[in-house]
């Protein structure tokens, strides 16, 4: 893209992560911007490094467009008298417009005459509303953090140095504090510092180019990755491509410049996760493997210039990940001192939170929820889970998770293995924190996954029991996210199980802590909580929302059932029955709005006095054994194909019987055969809120 309009934010280093966030804020406002300033163009396109931000427009129109506005005033007939002359309200109106009545004119509108008048608006030049906007939209660009710096008010990422803005060869003049827009801007700081002066906002790129800056990080990106792949090649071996890694260093640098190094072989009896994290998190470097998975002892590091000593950089970069392997090699050996187990004790050292008590208290009530879900579910593993969930929680305690907090879990099971640790209670202890995300990996082992839903459960009812409840945007604890996993964590096991009875065994605990709590008040803002989230993941997974919300409506207990029930009734609205039959259903739901079921009773067959009735009910009562079976198969694809046969006899009786007729017996019985009728349908979902 050419662009014809050019705005570049000089900074000092933006941090890494602020930099996507800032792009697209920067887009998002850019064409929110000249829209409303009626500025036609092309595209919008948004660039950055850790030195600057850019914003690139092509094909922008030299004028705003003209306006034509239509000011709509009384109508005709209050407007005139009689006699047709202007009554004191049109008299009003033009004088409230600064006009005499005579340079109006009656206007049709769809409600019919109106006096008024067309303003029209000349577009002015777009260089000047540019000047206007630029400033604001500058301010407004959102990051995670802001600063001021000097005497200046104006807050951003870091300090501004300097601006550029140029629509073709012109200069944009606007002023931010003490910085002024120009036509310069200044290349790398170590390979190309000096100020660069663009003539053109086309020839941009081609200016930045020249002094050393990859300013699109995409391309950096690309650039980043062929020379990683080709270093770890000639080095023997495979990069590991961390794509947040990947990202990170993009955004660290301007000129990415890749070099390989090594380390001493032995670090390799450590862990392969401690060697990773020790090269990710501190240094931003790249692990090698051999091909096969197995990490050899090579990495690649990025610098952010080009350098006449490769050797003596990469000596650098070996003695400080040598340093931070030691580190790492020392946290090892300590904790591996004494056995995992040893470690649950020190928990009672550690705040869980100050009114839910302790880490080791936590790992008391994961326990004894964990051991009933697997009595519940799998039997066979409880032993298994009761010592996963005694153990899951030790590594909080260790020195390497102290120095690395993302290797919780993962560690406990390195040391559970070491210790000779039943392997599946091993894998339990790093599987139950999955998934950390709704698109992450989900727990390989029922072990992991009940330790996983204890654990998030316990969370869940004891944050709700002490009023903790997220609202709006404040969610402090992640409890949207520990529900989210649990329900993914139900899903993806097919556990079936009473949520609602599980929740009350997650809250008994909390009644003994806290002797006023209402267990029932807290468990009822538990369901509606997670109703909340399995209607976002029902609906972000691609299902109808009318669908989703049909199916909530008529209740739930069991996660998996009610997403089987979405997806069948999502699939069951495709079809060509489907209409027809929830507006008869809807029709049933709108009659017996108000009417409770102990009010009509049972069906007497013998008072279904038309033949439409008759046939509804016999073809139902026929339908009923069928229904069953597939209710206890959750076959709920098949039992709605079973409903929808009955559509024909459902458009008769509203078409040939008077439900409320005058005979009251006659009354309730028909009504006893609509919640009959609808009886059947709640079973899946409510069918009233679907538009028809």
């Amino acid at each position: 893209m050419t662009p014809d309009f050019v705005l570049e934010i000089g900074t000092e280093e933006i941090p890494a992560r602020f930099i996507p966030g800032a792009l697209n804020s920067l887009h998002r406002l850019a064409e929110e911007g000249l829209r409303q300033n009626r500025l036609s163009f092309g595209g919008v396109r948004t660039l950055g490094t850790p030195r600057r931000l850019a914003l690139l427009v092509a094909a922008l129109e030299p004028m705003q467009e003209d306006r034509e506005e239509v000011i709509v005033g009384p109508p005709r007939h209050a407007a005139l008298d009689p006699e047709g002359r202007p009554t004191k309200v049109a008299l009003g109106f033009a004088r409230s417009k600064g006009l005499a009545f005579e340079d109006l004119s009656f206007l049709e509108t769809p409600k019919g005459l109106y006096l008024g008048l067309r303003k029209m608006t000349a577009g002015r030049p777009t260089p000047e509303i540019l000047s206007e906007l630029l400033p604001a939209l500058i301010q407004e660009i959102t990051f995670p953090k802001y600063m001021r710096w000097g005497a200046c008010s104006l807050k951003f990422a870091r300090p501004i140095h300097w601006i550029l803005a140029l629509y073709g060869e012109r200069i944009i003049p606007f002023r931010l504090e003490e910085t002024s827009a120009g036509r310069l801007t200044y290349g790398h700081r170590f390979m190309a510092p000096g100020a660069l002066e663009i003539d053109r906002a086309e020839n941009y790129l081609a200016g930045l180019q020249d002094g050393m800056v990859v300013i699109d990080p995409q391309e950096r990106q690309a650039l980043l990755v062929r020379e990683i792949k080709s270093l770890a090649s000639a080095a023997g071996g495979e990069v590991l491509l961390d794509p947040e890694l990947l990202s990170e260093v993009a955004n660290l640098v301007e000129y990415p410049v890749p070099v390989a190094g090594a380390f001493e072989a032995d670090f390799l009896a450590l862990p392969p996760e401690v060697l990773i994290t020790s090269m990710k998190e501190h240094q931003r470097y790249f692990p090698l493997t051999d091909g096969q998975g197995r990490l050899i002892n090579r990495f690649i590091a990025v610098n952010n210039t080009r350098v006449r000593d490769e050797g003596r950089v990469v000596r650098g970069h070996e003695k400080v990940l040598r340093a931070r392997l030691s580190d790492a090699r020392f946290f090892f050996r300590e904790d591996t001192k004494g056995p995992l187990a040893g470690k649950v004790e020190r928990l009672k050292g550690v705040v869980f939170h100050s009114r839910l008590g302790t880490s080791f208290e936590k790992v008391e009530r994961i326990v004894a929820l964990a051991g009933y879900l697997a009595r519940l579910l799998t039997p066979e593993k409880e032993e298994a889970v009761r010592r996963c969930a005694w153990l899951a929680k030790a590594d909080l305690t260790s020195q390497m998770v102290g120095e690395f907090p993302t290797l919780q879990g993962i560690m406990g099971a390195a040391y559970a293995r070491l210790d000779g640790e039943d392997p599946e209670t091993a894998q339990g202890i790093r599987e139950h924190y999955l998934p950390l995300s709704a698109s992450d990996r989900l727990p390989e082992t029922p072990v992991g996954a009940l330790v996983g839903l204890a654990d998030r459960l316990d969370s869940l009812a004891g944050f709700f029991a002490i009023g903790q409840v997220p609202s709006g945007s404040a969610d402090p604890y992640a409890l949207r996210r520990q529900a989210q996993g649990a329900i993914l964590v139900a899903w993806g096991g097919d556990y079936v199980f009473s949520l609602d009875q599980v929740l009350e065994e997650a809250l008994m605990p909390f009644r003994e802590r806290f002797p006023r709590l209402d267990t029932r008040q807290s468990l009822q803002t538990l369901r509606e909580f997670f109703t909340l989230r399995l209607g976002h993941l029902l609906t972000e997974s691609g299902l109808a929302r009318e669908a989703v919300e049909a199916v909530l409506a008529a209740g739930w207990t069991d996660l998996s059932e009610v997403r089987l029930r979405a997806r069948a009734l999502h699939e069951f609205q495709q079809q060509a029955d489907f209409t027809s039959l929830a507006v008869g259903c809807k029709r049933a739901l709108n009659i017996l709005k108000g009417i409770r079921p102990e009010e009509a009773g049972t069906v007497a067959e013998d008072r279904l006095l038309e033949p439409a009735e008759r046939d509804l009910y016999r073809q139902m009562t026929g339908l009923e054994q069928v229904l069953q079976r597939s209710l206890a198969e959750k076959q709920f694809q098949a039992y709605l194909q079973h409903l929808a046969r009955l559509r024909p006899a459902i458009d008769r009786f509203f078409d040939q019987v008077l439900v409320m007729a005058p005979e009251e017996a006659v009354k309730r019985n028909r009504l006893a055969l609509l919640f009959q009728l609808t009886g059947h349908f709640n079973r899946v979902a409510v069918f009233s809120g679907f538009s028809t």
